[in-house]
């Protein structure tokens, strides 16, 4: 398992942007990304500020967390689909 900074692992963060990606598809249209999007990439750069993380790490879990969140919210999508056409 990969450990990122102060010992969290980087596979709960992925987890956790995956599942909140696929409640907004149940609830919300597309739009409701790029709001959610950029309050991560705030939240994200203010702990990482606060923890004193490089910008590298910074900008390598905001990218992280961007995608996970945009395979989140498809991934209800194409598993909806999937099972309508058979």
């Amino acid at each position: 398992m990969f450990y990122g900074h102060r010992g969290v692992p980087v596979s709960a963060t992925i987890i956790a942007s995956l599942l909140v990606g696929a409640v907004l598809a149940l609830r919300f249209k597309v739009f409701i990304l790029v709001p959610t999007i950029l309050a991560a990439w705030a939240v994200l750069t203010g702990i990482g500020l606060a923890w004193e993380i490089t910008a590298a790490w910074i900008a390598l879990e905001i990218a992280v967390v961007t995608t996970a969140l945009q395979v989140g919210y498809l991934s209800p999508l194409l598993l909806g689909g999937a099972r309508d056409s058979s």
